[in-house]
């Protein structure tokens, strides 16, 4: 179960420390992703800066708790459960309103946020969810599997910040399935 744990760690490390460095890297990367706060909440500009800095606040605490000892890490993956909570609440009422802006997640993407975001935000839920319970039984005692438990992680990470690529480059590669609404 430690495992599980760790791989859900470092997943939710690498996915949390690309997100707020994407934010953060530029004062337009920052206006940004402020401006797809604004369109995603529906708020003022001023309230939409205010709430983008509690976001990437609040994403930064996550990424420093995950990497402490055991018990604050378990602070760290409820904080970054309930930030995924707020994501997810956040687009599926903007896309009710009718409203797709550019998903800024993970830097300066012009992908609107759509049904691939939502899952993906329900994923990184669960993974927050299953770290949380893995990590009451500590750190892996084992190297190698402290090794394949943080590479797993590093992979999956690297994997779920790079999922709106990913999904475009497969539907380049199939365009006759994804025009007809195969799977």
């Amino acid at each position: 179960m430690e495992f599980a744990a760790m791989c859900c760690r470092i997943l939710l490390v690498v996915v949390f420390a690309v997100a707020v460095v994407s934010k953060l890297r530029s004062a337009d990367a920052f206006g940004a992703f402020v401006r797809s706060v604004q369109g995603l909440a529906a708020l003022s500009p001023h309230r939409s800066r205010a709430v983008a800095r509690v976001v990437a606040g609040a994403e930064v605490a996550g990424v420093v708790l995950l990497v402490l000892p055991s018990r604050m890490a378990m602070v760290g993956f409820a904080l970054v459960g309930c930030l995924l909570g707020a994501f997810a609440l956040a687009m599926a009422a903007s896309l009710r309103r009718g409203v797709r802006v550019p998903c800024r997640c993970f830097g300066a993407s012009t992908r609107s946020t759509g049904p691939l975001q939502l899952v993906r935000n329900g994923f990184l839920m669960a993974v927050a969810a299953g770290g949380a319970v893995g990590t009451v039984h500590g750190l892996p005692k084992s190297p190698g599997g402290l090794a394949v438990a943080c590479a797993t992680g590093l992979v999956l990470g690297v994997v779920v910040t790079n999922l709106d690529d990913i999904s475009e480059l497969l539907r380049d590669a199939f365009p006759v399935a994804a025009r007809k609404g195969h799977r």
